[in-house]
């Protein structure tokens, strides 16, 4: 029996899609309504999307609460929430981003799609924390949603 892709999707996937439904969050946010990857939530995720609208540039952007909760309860449809969310990794650089790493742990799910710098660049070759990241979680990956969208066997059922 093969499983949609488990991923975690960074708090601004959320907000892109809110922006702009056209771009590359929103094609993200597509994929896991239609249950074509298997999208992992938590309740500081979701605390943290239904803050978007209280921010000044999603809300200057168009973000407001009633589409941000309209998200939430499509989303809610279709994610996996994980309720118990130990801490496996902390993350100094960002200490906030180390929620999507242990979410994605807690899940088991092996891919984190988000635009962060701080996170991504826990997949660039050659830094030190990066390195030690590859070889302490071999199995996760964390990419920006055009890599991830572009690569086919990102959304293959495994």
């Amino acid at each position: 029996m093969s499983f949609p892709l488990k991923v975690i999707y960074d708090c601004n996937i959320f907000v892109q899609a809110l922006i702009n439904i056209n771009g590359p969050g929103g094609a993200c946010v597509r994929r896991a309504l239609a249950k074509e990857v298997t999208l992992v939530l938590s309740e500081p995720l979701l605390a943290e999307i239904r803050q978007a609208p209280t921010k000044p540039t999603p809300a200057r952007l168009g973000v407001t609460i009633p589409r941000t909760e309209t998200l939430i309860e499509n989303l809610l449809k279709v994610a996996a929430i994980t309720r118990i969310v130990p801490e496996q990794f902390t993350y100094a650089r960002d200490p906030d981003d180390a929620h999507y790493v242990n979410l994605a742990l807690a899940a088991e799910a092996t891919v984190i799609v988000s635009r962060d710098k701080d996170l991504l660049s826990l997949m660039e070759s050659g830094r030190p924390e990066a390195a030690a990241f590859q070889v302490r979680f071999p199995f996760l990956r964390i990419l920006d949603p055009v890599q991830f969208l572009k690569e086919p066997r990102m959304l293959e059922r495994s």
